[in-house]
């Protein structure tokens, strides 16, 4: 039938039609208000998401006091402040474009842009509504009791990985991420520390902060530790866009871009050695750092030696390098590459070689090595004004057989070696630095008691010829910064001899940062009751380079020349020295030469990124 008047009954007047009709389109408007889900950042009240309700990127509730806010941010994290300050979120940080669900079914949920849960209350209270509070976000049920409240003990039941801090991500006080098998955890204590712990205890801690201080990976890429005033107590000091955090089940902590390269890492956990070498008495416990810089509370019991007008026992460091700075050989591999650059017409290249070339000043001894040519040396560094500065390298299973392998067959052939070349050096007040990484590998190759005996017959035999000289002690990286590590370490230097020789040597050819391998060496002078000790920054001006393992060692691509050699004149740190010889391979890796051989790129690269 048309459209039209029902036969039964008389014809409607206009205005009484136009009145039904706005009346049922009143009707059915209202009718959708009271059905429709309130569109996201837009829920009523302004204080509370009601069910089915949805908060999107940016959008955000507040508290009646305006005091507190619960936002959802850009990067996909949910965050409630109050004060100002962040003190609850969901840890889903990583995912741009993610949304606050509240379902009818009553859970509180972070969701994906590509609709996967992040982050759930698992709540089950059908037409729930969750409520922003003074310092408070609460889920009720119907009947408005409470299902769920958020804590500072972090997320709920977060479903993306709980081993890694994305980009953007939070650490709050409280707050943790594990490894993938649950052992290794990474946590923000209420005290303001930051620290790395596994089963075998403590295994790296940033310096603490004050106390509320929370963690957090910003969108350039470094990791910052920040004071409740938002001041920055510390940082890895990075900038690589899109990194995140990663704990991983070996027990250390990476920085990964996001190509997959490590960035940045906390040190290897300290390997498990055999029982301490010898038994004396150290100081325990540990002392600060910070106290190390004070000369009183480095002195040995033993050591007279003063300033004149010092408090008795105080310690005086002192080396041979203030008065003469190191010898630099004008014939090393470095500078026979610039005269040779130089003479093909290659300015550039010539100029960046002499740059290396202008503080290789450590001649490393081998089997080879003669009294009558460690004289002729020392003698041409003093004709200079020179100290002359070697490092005696020729130890029975020297570095364990691998890329460095060589030296003497026997101890007695060693022996009888250092007896050789140290009296070459009578009368030289030469620096001599004795067997690079013998001390690490204490436990891992050849013959532990031998070791140190040949040991402390070359630091005797280069004292009394005398010299100045420094046992190596490998560096924070490879050894650890654990106490027990740190105690280790000092028994074995004392077992080689230390006490005999002015000190130590750390970061000895590797790549750790001055200030870090400063520490480290503090640490240890202080066990040792105030040894001098000195830091290779022959190439680590850029520091070290990590990798998914752990720190790269072998000819790391990007690395720079580091502070130049000389005396610091403070403190037992007495020097800076070049120890590694710039620019020979440590390896075949990364298309090297072999061990020992001059690679002229990777020495350019060294000069290049130097930053003098």
């Amino acid at each position: 039938m048309p459209p039209g008047p029902h036969p039964s009954r008389p014809p409607r007047q206009p205005h009484a039609r136009l009145a039904v009709v706005a009346l049922a389109a009143a009707v059915l408007l209202a009718t959708l208000v009271l059905t429709l889900p309130s569109p996201a950042g837009t829920p009523a009240p302004a204080d509370a998401l009601g069910s089915g309700d949805a908060l999107g990127p940016g959008d955000a509730l507040h508290a009646a006091d305006r005091d507190t806010e619960l936002a959802v941010q850009p990067d996909g994290d949910v965050t409630l402040r109050s004060g100002g300050r962040v003190v609850w979120h969901t840890g889903t940080a990583g995912h741009a474009g993610a949304r606050l669900v509240q379902r009818p079914e009553g859970r509180l949920e972070v969701v994906a842009a590509d609709g996967d849960v992040l982050w759930s209350t698992g709540t089950d209270a059908p037409g729930a509504r969750t409520v922003v509070e003074p310092g408070l976000l609460r889920t009720l049920d119907g009947a408005g009791e409470q299902v769920w409240a958020a804590t500072t003990d972090g997320p709920a039941l977060r479903t993306a990985p709980a081993d890694r801090v994305p980009t953007g991500g939070l650490l709050l006080p409280g707050e943790s991420v594990t490894s993938g098998d649950g052992r290794v955890r990474l946590t923000v204590g209420e005290d303001g520390t930051f620290t790395l712990t596994s089963a075998d205890g403590l295994a790296w801690a940033a310096p603490p902060a004050p106390a509320g201080a929370h963690a957090t990976v910003t969108a350039d890429g470094d990791v910052r530790l920040v004071a409740p005033d938002g001041t920055v107590a510390w940082s890895t000091g990075t900038a690589v866009p899109g990194a995140r955090l990663v704990v991983k089940d070996h027990g250390r902590a990476y920085l990964v871009g996001r190509d997959g390269d490590a960035v940045w890492s906390t040190p290897s956990p300290p390997a498990e050695r055999a029982p301490t070498v010898v038994g004396l008495p150290l100081p325990d416990p540990l002392p600060r750092p910070d106290g190390a810089d004070d000369p009183g509370a480095l002195a040995r019991p033993d050591d007279p030696a003063r300033p004149d007008g010092a408090a008795p026992g105080e310690r005086a460091f002192s080396t041979v390098l203030s008065a003469a700075p190191p010898y630099v050989d004008p014939s090393s591999a470095a500078a026979r590459a610039a005269r040779d650059a130089r003479a093909e017409g290659r300015d550039e290249d010539a100029a960046l070689l002499d740059k290396a070339a202008a503080h290789v000043s450590a001649r490393w001894l081998g089997p080879a090595d003669t009294a009558a040519g460690v004289r002729a040396y020392a003698d041409a560094a003093r004709a200079a004004g020179r100290t002359p500065v070697l490092v005696a390298y020729a130890i029975p299973d020297r570095d364990c057989g691998s890329h460095s392998a060589g030296g003497f067959p026997t101890t007695g052939e060693y022996t009888a070696w250092v007896d050789d070349v140290a009296a070459g050096l009578a009368g030289a007040d030469a620096v001599v630095v004795v067997e690079p990484d013998a001390l690490l590998h204490l436990e891992r190759c050849g013959d532990r008691d031998a070791r140190l005996a040949a040991l402390r017959h070359s630091v005797d035999a280069f004292v009394d010829a005398g010299a100045e000289v420094y046992l190596d002690a490998a560096s924070s990286n490879s050894f650890g910064w654990s106490a027990d590590a740190l105690r280790d370490m000092a028994l074995r230097l004392r077992a080689a001899g230390v006490d005999r020789a002015a000190g130590f040597a750390v970061n000895t050819a590797n790549f750790q940062r001055t200030e870090h391998e400063a520490a480290y060496g503090r640490y240890l002078s202080a066990l040792l009751g105030g040894a001098a000790f000195v830091v290779d920054t022959s190439r680590n001006g850029n520091g070290p380079l990590a990798g998914e393992d752990g720190t790269q060692w072998c000819n790391p691509p990007g690395r720079a020349l580091g502070t130049r050699p000389g005396a610091t004149g403070t403190g037992p740190h007495v020097a800076n020295l070049w120890v590694k010889t710039v620019g020979l391979s440590d390896g075949t890796c990364h298309g090297g030469p072999p061990a020992g051989r001059f690679w002229v790129e990777y020495t350019l690269g060294l000069a290049e990124r130097a930053d003098w």
